[in-house]
């Protein structure tokens, strides 16, 4: 028998509410259904924009991808207006957050 697993979590820290999600398919994962880990945020009081944190996906072989940003409140909390942006990705392979595929070059 195949198992699958799906992990949800929230947390409300301060003004903000952060999300983990992580589902696990019963097969291997592969390119056009990769394993995807995802933490997000949006905060509670207006503007309720959500923003993805971290990323991460695992596909077919030579297949991985890895974005991570810190919660821009927490950037403005520690440098002020100093920093703007700050995010960090890896990946072998293209993958498109916004399909959540990876695709073939």
């Amino acid at each position: 028998m195949a198992i699958s697993i799906q992990i949800n979590a929230a947390f409300t820290v301060g003004d903000s509410t952060y999300t983990a999600n992580m589902a696990l398919p019963d097969s291997a994962p592969t390119g056009q259904a990769p394993f995807v880990f995802l933490v997000t945020t949006a905060p509670t009081k207006s503007p309720t924009t959500t923003t993805t944190l971290l990323t991460v996906a695992v596909g077919a072989a030579n297949e991985v991808y890895v974005a991570v940003a810190p919660p821009a409140d927490l950037i403005q909390a520690a440098a002020g207006n100093i920093v703007q942006a700050l995010d960090v990705v890896v990946s072998e392979g293209t993958y498109d957050p916004k399909t959540k595929t990876f695709t073939s070059p």
